[in-house]
């Protein structure tokens, strides 16, 4: 038996997304951008060795993902700052509100980037112009214009058939890939694993961040239907193990396709797709999957609007109104909100008080700038008018990637869920053998995220230096 603290309540009638939509909605959140990076990794690696670091990957991203949604739980949060509030009080929510906000305003600019080169030299193939004949400006400013709509939905539930739009179009780039190393295999000497220290330490940030969907995990449990800790785990394994099958023989077979001229955006290295109406069959692959791979980044936006929003409004809304969750106070210290067993203190909370409630009994309180339609609009439009003016200034992804992957990703993704529980836990006198091994695995984690911050930022800033 779990004492879990559910917002909204385990039978609410808000939660409308089932297991496979909530599956989908993660999935299309992982198959962002950072998959076209995937064959650069797999150059500096190589294959045996790659896959070994993506398989690594997977585990540890998986198990950080179930770290955070056990501190939702035990917490009765239902986004990553109260987390943090829970943890370490208002500062603990504001400081993690700051970061995810900072980070994801870096991923909307590479996406914007990605977005902008994709559709630019799409559009130039279909319309039979020149390449750089477009203006990249006009054409994302287009494309932001029509999803708009899109942009300023609620929730992420709002957003599933995009998932499912999305999701159908990643593998077609897949194909392709596959087709041409089927049909013209490399007579070059393929890497299998490097004995370059330096290339393992930019390729793993690089894979890690390919896997980054902490920021929609608690939005999705939050809008799962009968969210057990099983269905939960389900929806987790589904989205990683769907994505890792997708990604893995992606990054393989875009590095069969460049080889040692890998570039950042694996889409760079393919031009023949010029030829997609009289070329050869590889050719027209190409340019399907060049197409579907714009619309999957396009509608990938969105997914990391909305969290995006929600940050800067918990910080806008804490700054204004005060913490959303109300931390009990014990001997005049603040405590961090735990779920026990109803006979330790008065004021903890029994399993029928929150099947009975949406909220916590004196713990949670709503977003109340969110409830204003038009806070939310105009920190929309200010989000993506600041992206956009960004992203039409850098000079390619590689910068966004190179400053976000070996320092905030590991932050967001390992280290702060660590950092959570193991406060969290500090307090909760309700242990068992399952707490027992996430506190292990918390340290151990913790402490591995940590060396890797500093080695791969470290090698990360000496690339940059060198450029």
């Amino acid at each position: 038996m779990t004492n879990d603290t559910l917002v909204p309540k385990y039978d609410s009638s808000s939660r409308q997304s089932s297991a496979v939509a909530a599956t989908f909605n993660l999935t299309a959140t992982i198959l962002g951008g950072g998959v076209l990076s995937l064959p650069l990794a797999f150059e500096k690696c190589g294959i045996v060795l790659g896959s070994l670091l993506m398989v690594t990957s997977l585990i540890i991203t998986e198990r950080s993902l179930n770290l955070l949604c056990i501190c939702a739980r035990i917490s009765g949060a239902t986004t990553y700052g109260e987390v943090g509030k829970a943890a370490f009080g208002t500062r603990g929510e504001y400081g993690i509100s700051m970061i995810l906000f900072v980070y994801l305003m870096f991923v909307l600019v590479a996406f914007m980037i990605l977005v902008q080169d994709i559709w630019c030299s799409t559009l130039e193939m279909i319309l039979n112009k020149q390449e750089g004949e477009l203006d990249k400006k006009k054409v994302l400013l287009v494309i932001l214009m029509l999803m708009t709509p899109f942009f300023l939905q609620r929730t992420l539930h709002a957003l599933r058939y995009n998932c499912y739009i999305g999701f159908a179009s990643v593998p077609i780039l897949l194909l392709a890939l596959w087709h041409h190393a089927a049909t013209e295999p490399t007579n070059k000497p393929v890497l299998l694993w490097t004995s370059s220290v330096s290339d393992v330490l930019f390729a793993f940030p690089m894979i890690n961040l390919s896997f980054l969907c902490v920021f929609n995990v608690l939005p999705v449990q939050a809008a799962l239907i009968h969210p057990s800790r099983r269905r939960m785990q389900y929806v987790i394994n589904g989205a990683l193990g769907t994505a890792f099958l997708i990604m893995l023989p992606f990054g393989i077979y875009g590095y069969l396709y460049a080889m040692g001229h890998t570039s950042g955006n694996i889409l760079n290295n393919i031009t023949s797709s010029r030829n997609w109406r009289t070329g050869t069959l590889s050719d027209w692959f190409f340019f399907v999957g060049r197409l579907g791979c714009g619309l999957t980044l396009t509608l990938a936006m969105p997914l990391v609007v909305l969290p995006c929003r929600d940050s800067l409004l918990e910080i806008l809304d804490v700054t204004v109104n005060g913490p959303h969750v109300v931390v009990p106070q014990l001997g005049g210290e603040e405590l961090p909100l735990l779920a026990v067993p109803d006979t330790e203190t008065a004021t903890t909370y029994t399993k029928l008080e929150i099947m009975e409630s949406d909220t916590p009994p004196s713990t949670t309180k709503q977003r109340r700038l969110d409830r204003n339609p038009w806070y939310r609009y105009l920190t929309t439009f200010g989000i993506i008018n600041t992206c956009y003016l960004v992203a039409i200034r850098v000079p390619g992804v590689d910068v966004i990637w190179s400053l976000v992957g070996s320092s905030m990703a590991f932050l967001i993704a390992f280290i702060l869920p660590c950092l959570c529980y193991l406060r969290i836990q500090q307090s909760n006198r309700y242990v068992n053998d399952e707490s027992r091994f996430w506190l292990w695995f918390a340290w151990i984690l913790l402490i591995v995220a940590v060396l890797a911050v500093i080695v791969c930022t470290t090698q990360s800033i000496l690339r940059l230096l060198l450029l």
